[in-house]
């Protein structure tokens, strides 16, 4: 997948690193359901795997493979998260193409099954988020639209227009369940009365929503006052938002709104 915007000879010697972290053991999938790793480090306790992969995906159109392909862990590999790509033009080893993560397919579209309803689409990025909305429904019988749209931010690619997009998918998935009074697909549809319904769970999701908010503070707070305070601050002093966002697991948005106001400048 290059990008034909720019010179093609140029783009021809550009390949893309994927960084995809994960908390389980996955080391019997490499080399079976996923090919190796060219490469691999250590994170917040966490094993990230990189792989170097043909071309360039700085285009819209790379940019949702990159996303489906990162769908695919997500949805195989529960834990498995995003944390980034970078282009590469230096490196001597055998990129990897696109194909060779097809083994994902097949084992997302087994987990779908066996968690929701599955049309037959390829839309991997858009069942990846309504396996995470079911998720939220079970453990809290309700979800927002924001709190949606923030696991899509965390998880997947947003640069600008594809953003919009994410953001349709989240509303959909929404709208969804908001019509089925939030009840998970498989279990049987009674139409209950929804403004009862509505009022218990959202009184239920605002004690679950102030205990995760709390987290992700406390998280913030922690990194922007601890030992390695100084690792935040870039050169001018303000502070690195998208790396204080990674490793708090959060998002710039959330990482704005819990930053103390006096220390922006």
């Amino acid at each position: 997948m290059q990008n034909y915007s720019e010179n093609k000879t140029l783009c021809q010697l550009k390949n893309t690193w994927l960084h995809i972290s994960f908390e389980d053991d996955i080391s019997a999938e490499l080399g079976n359901v996923i090919p190796y790793p060219h490469h691999h480090y250590m994170r917040n306790n966490k094993l990230v795997y990189c792989w170097l992969i043909d071309g360039f995906f700085d285009t819209l159109k790379g940019v949702q493979y990159l996303n489906d392909i990162i769908a695919r862990f997500k949805i195989t590999f529960e834990t498995s998260q995003y944390l980034k790509h970078t282009v590469d033009t230096e490196s001597t080893l055998c990129p990897l193409k696109l194909r060779q993560f097809q083994g994902l397919k097949s084992r997302a579209v087994q987990k779908i099954i066996q968690n929701s309803r599955y049309d037959g689409s390829r839309d991997f990025i858009f069942y990846c988020l309504k396996l995470h909305a079911e998720l939220i429904i079970k453990e809290k019988g309700i979800f927002s639209y924001d709190e949606l749209l923030e696991f899509a931010l965390i998880n997947f690619i947003d640069k600008a227009k594809d953003r919009s997009t994410l953001k349709a998918k989240c509303r959909n998935i929404h709208n969804y369940y908001l019509e089925r009074n939030f009840e998970p697909d498989g279990s049987k549809y009674i139409k209950k009365d929804k403004d009862l319904v509505m009022a218990t769970r959202q009184e239920h999701a605002k004690k679950i929503t102030k205990n995760t908010s709390e987290k992700y503070k406390k998280k913030i707070l922690n990194l922007i006052t601890g030992i390695f305070k100084d690792e935040y601050r870039k050169k001018d002093g303000s502070w690195n938002v998208t790396k204080i966002a990674n490793d708090s697991g959060t998002t710039r948005p959330t990482v704005m709104k819990y930053l103390p106001k006096e220390t922006l400048f």
